[in-house]
């Protein structure tokens, strides 16, 4: 009797270990999102383009991102009201530049997600915009993740570690497609991480790195603009196609 109530004990704790891990692998975050039908002859078209000194528009099908640079002028309490309209903002890890905290966030519409990189300061300013209304923010830590969904477009958002040794978010890997194909952009690296990126993010297709006159892109492995330099981002953007994984 006695082994066999063992046994059942350690059946019981197996299980809850193998719940509690399930548990982790999974998405920290998940959205879901109202949309409209792709359009079929679009469906795995997208465009990355410079929507202002600091901001950067992801497009793919009817989903977009606005990814934020915490240390550009636009990020500012006057300037939020001029950001582009997007279903999802991302706060872009500050640097050694002129840096407000969260407080230009507390002017965007209620509800709206922003993903910031997660400190003491962000999980306490998420709880307060809670629960006075305004946008919704998702703090992160490294390798954690948000996966999003808007009718067929999906995303999936992981908080990225910088170089070895360090523990602070350093940018976010994002992985936008449908359910055929998908396409890698990094963003956020700082300007000693662009040498390293290829070897850290082998599944990366493109990174989008701060620059003195504005964001660039750099090709990391496939599907970006040759050679394998930086160049500039513009308002035109730049178009890019899902990819069969």
């Amino acid at each position: 009797m006695g082994y066999g109530l063992r046994a059942v004990l350690v059946v019981l704790l197996l299980a809850l270990v193998c719940r509690w891990g399930v548990a982790q692998v999974g998405p920290r975050y998940v959205i879901e999102l109202p949309g409209g039908a792709a359009d079929t002859a679009v469906v795995s078209q997208g465009r990355v383009q410079l929507a202002g000194r600091g901001l950067v528009l992801i497009r793919f099908q009817d989903l977009t991102i606005l990814a934020v640079d915490a240390d550009a002028e636009a990020y500012s309490q006057d300037a939020v009201h001029s950001w582009p309209a997007a279903d999802l903002l991302l706060l872009l890890p500050a640097s050694s530049g002129r840096y407000d905290g969260l407080a230009p966030l507390n002017a965007l519409r209620d509800g709206v997600p922003v993903i910031v990189a997660e400190t003491a300061g962000a999980a306490h300013a998420a709880d307060a915009v809670a629960a006075v209304g305004g946008p919704r923010l998702y703090p992160m830590q490294p390798w954690n993740t948000l996966d999003l969904r808007k009718h067929a477009a999906r995303l999936r958002v992981t908080a990225m570690p910088g170089l070895p040794g360090t523990v602070a978010v350093a940018g976010y890997l994002l992985e936008v497609g449908n359910s055929r194909a998908s396409y890698r952009l990094y963003a956020g690296a700082a300007d000693d991480e662009a040498a390293t990126l290829a070897q850290r993010l082998p599944g990366a297709d493109v990174a989008l790195l701060p620059g003195r006159d504005g964001p660039q892109l750099l090709a990391l492995n496939r599907g970006a603009p040759p050679p394998k330099q930086p160049a500039a981002l513009t308002a035109a953007g730049y178009p890019f196609k899902a990819i069969r994984r």
